[in-house]
């Protein structure tokens, strides 16, 4: 399979240099704004996956959460650390890679926000990435995943996303809560992502 550039933090580095990071939104994800506002997300601790430019990362602290956010890009690491300090809010940011986590953050998180990460990593690596984010939830947590993009492209990235996949992958370590189409999404991305909410067995079976 290829694709393995993307395992590469220079080729996202490269990304961020030359302006083509697209996926930049310039504000938080209005569908994980839209579940904050109805209280779908309690405050706890967070951590934000792929932090990019920290909208998300910002949003959640300013709303009482005690946030992470970790990119293996140093670019994105240093946009969110700027943003949250221009903000008033405090983010403990890690340029780090995600997979490299554990264990060290294990069960450390009462919610984990995805968004255009795993669409990101290599194909090859989505079982890890699942493993990954289980680990890293604390008992009891939650995942709040919007998954893009559901249009069953060529190539990547983003690498399309296969709903049974995912399924398959994250249900073999969490329990599926809540699918359904976001109330917004930013254009072009409009019926093409899907909002998941995941829950981590409070007594997992070892």
């Amino acid at each position: 399979m290829t694709g393995e550039h993307v395992n590469d933090p220079a080729f996202w580095e490269e990304r961020y240099r030359t302006g083509t990071d697209g996926w930049d939104l310039g504000a938080p994800t209005p569908a994980f704004v839209d579940l904050l506002d109805a209280d779908m997300l309690p405050p706890g601790r967070a951590l934000v996956l792929g932090t990019g430019a920290g909208w998300d990362a910002v949003e959640l602290a300013r709303r009482g959460f005690r946030v992470t956010a970790v990119d293996f890009a140093a670019h994105a690491a240093d946009r969110t650390g700027a943003l949250a300090l221009d903000s008033g809010v405090e983010v403990t940011v890690l340029h780090q890679d995600l997979f490299t986590l554990l264990p060290a953050h294990l069960n450390s998180f009462d919610l984990v926000l995805e968004y255009v990460t795993y669409c990101a990593v290599h194909p090859g690596r989505r079982g890890e990435f699942a493993r990954t984010v289980a680990g890293l939830l604390a008992p009891g947590g939650t995942l709040a995943a919007l998954f893009f993009p559901l249009d069953g492209r060529e190539g990547g990235p983003p690498f399309a996303v296969d709903m049974n996949e995912v399924q398959r992958l994250f249900g073999a370590w969490l329990n599926l809560v809540a699918l359904f189409p976001p109330s917004r999404s930013v254009s072009p991305r409009r019926g093409r992502e899907i909002m998941t909410l995941w829950r981590k067995e409070t007594n997992p079976q070892p």
